[in-house]
């Protein structure tokens, strides 16, 4: 039987140095420059969204739409100005349900699958009341204002026909005419990257950057030159050194060569990047397909031999109660770079925005499960930072910027959002 390759063997291709932690955050810095200024060779992009930083002051009664994925919510908030909101009333659907309804498949209409989201809009909004709505939609779009963009594909398992190349809130307002809510007005489109920031921006002060990374991976930031934020398409940069069990996994992907860091860092792919570890290390052709959140459990555990058991149980195998620490390690060092690449790209932004002069004290605005629910992934992050502040392995720079969690995001974003059209900002 061919031995066992030892985890060290594997996790040490994960680690990042401090030298090349600093190395992606200066060419992501590079990269985003080149994509401001349309030049060619960029992997990274500078999407305009239309819309400035809030002041905290924007207040009144607002809808809310995050369309996203496969579940959907709406909320009412009330935005009091000073930096503070109430949630009034928030529900959430999700778009299939087993034996009743399917609105992500190709039968469905495009009327069909707006009236929902409609129905589901008219769940949070008063009786008979006039109301503007913010809407952050999380797929790829052509945006020219802020009030709505053309969808130019689905992603996420949904294929509903005759949405492609149309206007989203467009659709939105006329399914909202049709079931009978015609004083809900749309008025601005955002993503999800773009809502964290808003969000971000009206609760705190000196907040410039925002980091999701959760299924996917994205960046956004707010460029002075534009009076704006600028989505990056983060998960598609590619300037950096990815291993054998990185490249397995790209090869598999329904894009191949393409979204390299979402590929590396979020949670719809980081649990593969594990298994395909674990082939490796148990020298097996095939094992079970697991989650990330499984994957988070298993690092998780502290007993060693409930650990064993979750282990043998998912990959119907023996697993020794001495590999059970090994196993954790791998796994751990998978999420730990995650952490880190997130931390050297918010840093390579922050870099992009001051130069090699001093960071004004401030936050960076964090959303996303990989980030939220991985032990230590933001203490990780926040480390990186400080690593890219510097050069070499010194440590003697210190950065001013700390990652902060931020609740609720895309449903408070999108009502910030729905207060500065309204605004004309």
């Amino acid at each position: 039987m061919e031995e066992r390759m030892d985890w060290m063997n594997i996790a040490r291709y994960f680690y990042l140095t401090d030298e090349r932690l600093q190395q992606v955050s200066r060419d992501f810095a590079a990269d985003m420059r080149r994509a401001l200024e349309n030049q060619g060779g960029a992997t990274v992009s500078a999407e305009k969204s239309y819309v400035s930083l809030p002041d905290g002051n924007e207040n009144g009664i607002y809808l809310a739409l995050d369309f996203g994925g496969t579940n959907v919510r709406a909320s009412r908030i009330r935005l009091l100005g000073r930096h503070c909101y109430i949630i009034e009333k928030k529900v959430c659907q999700p778009l299939r349900m087993s034996g009743k309804y399917d609105y992500l498949s190709p039968s469905t209409t495009a009327g069909e699958l707006f009236d929902f989201l409609a129905r589901l809009v008219g769940q949070v909004a008063g009786q008979d009341q006039s109301y503007k709505l913010g809407h952050t939609f999380s797929f790829a779009v052509q945006q020219e204002c802020l009030e709505d963009a053309r969808l130019l594909s689905w992603s996420k398992e949904i294929a509903v026909p005759g949405v492609e190349g149309a206007f989203i809130n467009a659709l939105l307002k006329q399914a909202l005419v049709r079931q009978g809510f015609p004083a809900i007005e749309p008025v601005a489109l955002v993503n999800d990257t773009t809502a964290l920031l808003l969000s971000a921006a009206y609760t705190r002060e000196r907040v410039r950057v925002g980091v999701v990374c959760g299924t996917g991976f994205n960046a956004c930031y707010y460029e002075p030159a534009w009076d704006m934020i600028v989505n990056l398409e983060a998960g598609d940069y590619g300037g950096f050194v990815r291993n054998r069990w990185d490249e397995a996994v790209d090869a598999l992907s329904v894009q191949p060569g393409q979204h390299l860091l979402e590929k590396t860092v979020s949670g719809a792919y980081v649990a593969d990047i594990f298994r395909q570890t674990l082939l490796s290390y148990f020298k097996t052709p095939d094992l079970p397909h697991f989650s990330t959140a499984v994957m988070n459990e298993l690092i998780c555990h502290d007993d060693d031999h409930q650990g064993q058991l979750a282990m043998s149980r998912l990959w119907n195998r023996i697993v020794g109660l001495d590999e059970v620490r090994s196993i954790r390690n791998i796994g751990a060092a998978i999420f730990v770079r995650a952490a880190q690449l997130a931390g050297a790209v918010s840093c390579g932004i922050l870099h992009h925005l001051y130069g090699d002069g001093l960071v004004p004290p401030q936050f960076v605005a964090v959303d996303g499960s990989l980030l939220e629910h991985v032990r230590g992934a933001l203490f990780m992050m926040e480390d990186a930072m400080q690593a890219c502040q510097n050069e070499g392995v010194s440590r003697e720079k210190q950065i001013s910027a700390e990652p902060v969690l931020v609740k609720d995001g895309p449903l408070v974003g999108a009502a910030v959002a729905a207060a500065m059209a309204g605004e004309g900002r």
